[in-house]
């Protein structure tokens, strides 16, 4: 964590299995870590309704961004709505940014996301699965929370291991804007919460469908990647060498993506794009944080800003031929 940049801790968890990672992308004043019904009151008071407000802003735009690709949509959830603002407020008590917690320190819930939602009464069914990922983008400097979920939103889209969960089969989720002024924490900061989550089952792609995120008509979309851990490009300083907008790429759970090719070019006038090679499991430099049904490809360098770029990509799905083709527009972050 550093002042002047944005990191992001993230920890997804599909029954048992836990990934941890951080990202920072340079941004002023920013530091960020990560990532059913009900949840959707608005609570009393004007700072309360605020905040509620720009906790409705955050669902609605990761809502909008899913549903948009093909995902499928989320549902606010009363229960993972608790665990994320528990959480937001252990974190500002302890003044960390961590998806565990310690058992003893003030507002212990759970040392883990799964035991947190699980401690809130999101209980898996006899016999089915749960998954869990925890976002966390907190602004640093400002207790203003004026635009901080959808900007934490927009960040965490933009950086390939967040990028995955975020997409990823969820069904319910919680989220939570905190300033530290709720508990008078020892620095001025706002934290993002984001509990995503499913109990039963994931939301699964239908076997022939190859989505994207983002995807044909996708706007204002994160022109710059300027640090994540585990960093994609191992021994590259992303905040002083950043990378551009990634691509992600998914088909059904439990099948294999191959991607064989992709181009990027700039809609205006034709210019290609220089795009890394595409990862998946099978060279991922940092095995176990994508699947086999997942995988990404980015610009070595970063976009322009409100910018329309086509995107190809080419590969196969368990084997079956396919072609993605589509045109998405950058925003003035990153």
């Amino acid at each position: 964590m550093r002042a002047g940049g944005v990191t992001f801790n993230k920890g997804f968890l599909m029954t048992v299995k836990v990934l941890k990672l951080c990202i920072a992308a340079a941004a002023a004043t920013l530091v960020a870590c990560g990532g059913g019904g009900g949840g959707d009151s608005a609570p009393a008071g004007p700072s309360a309704q605020v905040s509620f407000n720009e906790e409705l802003a955050g669902f609605n735009l990761l809502n909008t961004e899913r549903v948009r690709c093909g995902f499928g949509g989320l549902e606010r959830n009363s229960q993972l709505d608790a665990a994320a603002r528990a959480h937001a407020d252990y974190q500002i008590a302890n003044n960390v940014v961590s998806h565990d917690e310690e058992q003893g320190r003030p507002g212990f819930t759970g040392v883990g996301p799964l035991s947190r939602i699980r401690a809130q009464g999101y209980l898996e069914p006899v016999g089915g699965g749960i998954g869990v990922t925890d976002e966390i983008f907190v602004l640093l400097g400002s207790n203003a929370i004026s635009g901080v979920a959808e900007r934490g939103v927009r960040s965490l889209l933009n950086a390939p291991y967040h990028l995955q969960g975020l997409m990823s089969g969820y069904r319910d989720v919680g989220i939570s804007l905190r300033p530290t002024t709720v508990i008078s924490g020892p620095r001025a900061a706002v934290y993002l919460q984001i509990n995503a989550a499913y109990k039963g089952g994931p939301q699964l792609l239908p076997a022939t469908q190859v989505l994207s995120y983002p995807c044909e008509g996708s706007s204002g979309v994160d022109r710059q990647l300027s640090d994540e851990q585990p960093n994609p490009v191992p021994f590259r300083d992303l905040r002083t060498s950043p990378l551009g907008s990634s691509v992600y790429v998914a088909v059904r759970e439990g099948q294999t993506l191959t991607i064989n090719s992709a181009s990027m070019v700039k809609v205006s006038n034709g210019q290609p794009v220089a795009l890394r090679m595409p990862v998946t499991a099978a060279n991922d430099p940092n095995p176990g944080f994508f699947r086999s049904h997942q995988g990404y490809v980015v610009p070595d360098g970063p976009l322009d800003a409100n910018t329309a770029y086509r995107v190809r990509v080419g590969g196969a799905n368990n084997g079956a031929p396919f072609s993605l083709n589509f045109i998405f527009t950058t925003g003035t972050g990153g």
